[in-house]
């Protein structure tokens, strides 16, 4: 073969070959340019999403493991309005209408304008979910909802866990309730998280968004770190239109836990009913044949302490409402009526927030300072008391005071004093203690009574309470330094401190301060801070029995916490134990007719206040200890210490006595009533370590 033959035929494979190698690169090209694009842009419209789901809220029991609030899983279409954000007012009314006519015709009757109205309500922020239709059960509808989700911008079918209150509006303002978090609630609780993930890394944290729930009030917000349950987090992946193409990661909601209160369900329903009860007398008795005055009885309250450990056995206010009126909300209505005076306040927890003048309630700390300072001994308590009493060196008709119906008791002494109430014996000291107050001081009455918790918040773990007022002259003084035109005397005289002695004037005392400072008397002098919860428990199992010990592991026990320490001087502790017991065991005590209409099994000691409110009718007040059998016996020392408090009802002795007793008497027998659940509670065992 010749050389130009062959040198043809390479030149032919060299050129066999570019070809094919260009036609592979055009190929690779138009693969890139074309169908890897394709998939690029499909792969760049996969969108990755975060759905939460709120971890179930821990339930709420009494101290024997009773479900006092639980949980119910419910479907609500509502309305977030980020999605709606960009519709005019135009779109949004069809959108509007158009979920009107599907809620009517998947069996829920709704308006258009109701809707709307809804939509404009400020109760719900722009972060919140506005609740259209709650308890959901079509699964038509959700599908019908999920497939048209293109025509209802911003409509969403979530599901909800709501608070039931299986005993009603029992233990109602000590459980508070729940709401969807605002956005400055959003903004603490963020900036509280993040600040504890800094400090602790390790740290469980329970995030919020916007529509969550958390607890407005009561235990419900003290607690709300502990029933918060941890919620989940879902990625999944959507497509450019929005619609779901997998589950990336998910992990799974925790429940709360369970807080146990200190308080019974039984004594708790009883001591409400009884004071709804007693408040309906006293209105239906007009006018006070007494006093002249109507006995409107606006308000009420009871509170039951155990004395050995400060726990809260019972703390009633009235008027009340139903915790499960406010489970999708309240409206501004609602929220009106339930803050209206002229109905009493309902939503404000009285035992806790209302301040009263104590009365004679307050002649156990004048009686204590008395003695404590030296004033009275052994040799000098006697005093003739003759119906009224005269400031040391005053001149005029202000300088007399009197007791109540200008009363004379004779001659005196602390025990005496008490038992028969006698304002003069009281007038005397609190005149003597301010005429020697270069050797006195002058505050031992108010100091006396800061050690038994007058005028300072108690420390309970429920929000809102009132700290109540100790006068002094110092306090008097900053005051009018302070605001000259709304307090124009800066001054005190002795009428002030008399005033003082006797619980009037400007001393004012909170129901739970006042049952808690008898309380503190009654254990022989420890002060502790009022406890409301006695365990936080952790369920193995949400489906069975939250009180079985084999299903709950303890996450804590509060133990009793002591605030402060009364001292008695010798023999002081005896003589006012004495003077106390009087009031209800004695002839002549000023609550002994109330204690012969109903008595306990078991005695009790107590002191009886009746408060004077200029152009009103008397506050009725009362507060007492039991078992008192001896100030010394270690067999059956007190375990229940009460305060009635009964504003503008009439004398301590004639109302808030007989209402203690009546509610003391089946408790003290073991007859108390069990509390009626609107839903049948499931069994229960007392918790154990």
């Amino acid at each position: 073969m010749s050389e130009r033959p062959v040198s043809m035929t390479r030149l032919s494979m060299v050129g066999i070959v570019c070809v094919a190698l260009f036609a592979s690169l055009f190929t690779r090209l138009w693969y890139l340019q074309v169908i890897d694009k394709t998939e690029h842009v499909r792969a760049a419209r996969i969108n990755l999403k975060t759905v939460r789901e709120e971890g179930t809220r821990g339930r709420i029991l009494d101290r024997k493991g009773r479900v006092l609030v639980d949980n119910q899983v419910t479907k609500v279409v509502g309305i977030e309005r980020q999605g709606m954000k960009s519709l005019t007012a135009a779109q949004r009314s069809a959108v509007f209408r158009r979920l009107a006519q599907t809620l009517t015709r998947f069996g829920l009757p709704t308006k258009a304008a109701a809707i709307e109205a809804k939509y404009d309500d400020l109760r719900y922020g722009p972060l919140e979910l506005v609740p259209i239709a709650t308890g959901v059960d079509s699964t038509d509808l959700e599908v019908y909802l999920a497939e048209q989700h293109q025509r209802f911008p911003g409509v969403v079918l979530r599901r909800r866990t709501i608070r039931t209150y299986p005993y009603g509006s029992v233990a109602a303002h000590l459980l508070g309730y729940v709401l969807q978090i605002n956005e400055k609630e959003l903004k603490a609780k963020t900036d509280e998280q993040a600040e504890r993930r800094r400090d602790d890394p390790d740290a469980v944290i329970k995030p919020y968004q916007g529509g969550d729930e958390i607890g407005k009030a009561g235990v419900e917000r003290t607690f709300e770190d502990d029933l918060r349950g941890t919620p989940s987090d879902k990625t999944i992946q959507v497509d450019a239109r929005g619609d779901y193409v997998t589950t990336v990661k998910e992990s799974k909601p925790r429940h709360g836990d369970d807080i146990w209160l200190t308080i019974d369900v039984d004594l708790q329903a009883f001591a409400e009913q009884q004071l709804s009860q007693k408040l309906a007398e006293v209105r239906a008795k007009g006018v006070n044949a007494k006093s002249g005055a109507r006995a409107n009885a606006p308000q009420g309250s009871v509170v039951i302490i155990d004395p050995r450990n400060g726990e809260v056995l019972a703390m009633a206010s009235n008027p009340s409402y139903n915790p499960a009126d406010l489970v999708n909300g309240i409206s501004s209505a609602m929220w009106a009526k339930l803050n209206d005076k002229k109905q009493g306040q309902p939503l404000f927890n009285w035992a806790l927030q209302g301040a009263y003048a104590p009365g004679s309630t307050f002649k156990l700390f004048t009686a204590t300072a008395a003695m404590d300072s030296g004033f009275l001994t052994q040799a000098n308590e006697h005093y003739t008391d003759r119906g009224s009493y005269t400031v040391t060196n005053c001149k005029g008709a202000r300088c007399s005071f009197r007791n109540a119906g200008s009363t004379k008791y004779g001659t005196v002494d602390v025990s005496s004093s008490i038992t028969v109430s006698s304002d003069v014996y009281y007038y005397w000291i609190g005149d003597q203690l301010w005429q020697q107050r270069g050797r006195f001081g002058e505050t031992p009455i108010q100091d006396t009574a800061a050690h038994f918790g007058i005028g300072t918040a108690t420390g309970i773990a429920l929000p809102g309470e009132a700290s109540g007022w100790l006068p002094t002259p110092a306090k008097r003084k900053a005051r009018h330094e302070q605001s000259p035109k709304a307090f124009p005397n800066g001054n005190w005289y002795a009428g002030d401190n008399l005033n003082t002695a006797v619980g009037q004037g400007e001393v004012l005392v909170t129901p739970l301060q006042l049952a808690n400072a008898y309380a503190t008397f009654a254990n022989g002098g420890t002060r502790y801070v009022p406890q409301i919860v006695m365990a936080v428990t952790r369920p193995k199992d949400v489906g069975l029995n939250p009180a079985d010990p084999t299903n709950y592991e303890v996450v804590r026990r509060p133990q009793p916490r002591p605030a402060d320490n009364v001292e008695f001087v010798p023999g002081a502790y005896g003589k006012i134990w004495q003077g106390l017991l009087g009031v209800i065991q004695n002839g002549r005590g000023t609550a002994n007719k109330a204690w012969n209409a109903n008595r306990a099994a078991f005695p009790m000691a107590g002191k009886t206040g009746t408060a004077q409110v200029h152009g009103k009718e008397d506050s009725a007040v009362f507060a007492a200890f039991g078992p008192a059998y001896s100030p010394d016996n270690p067999i059956a020392p007190p375990s229940y210490a009460i305060s009635v408090v009964l504003p503008e009802s009439g004398f301590g002795g004639d109302e808030a006595a007989p209402l203690a007793f009546r509610i003391m008497a089946p408790v003290s027998a073991g007859t108390l009533p069990l509390a009626t659940p609107v839903s049948p509670p499931p069994p229960s065992t007392p918790p154990t370590s």
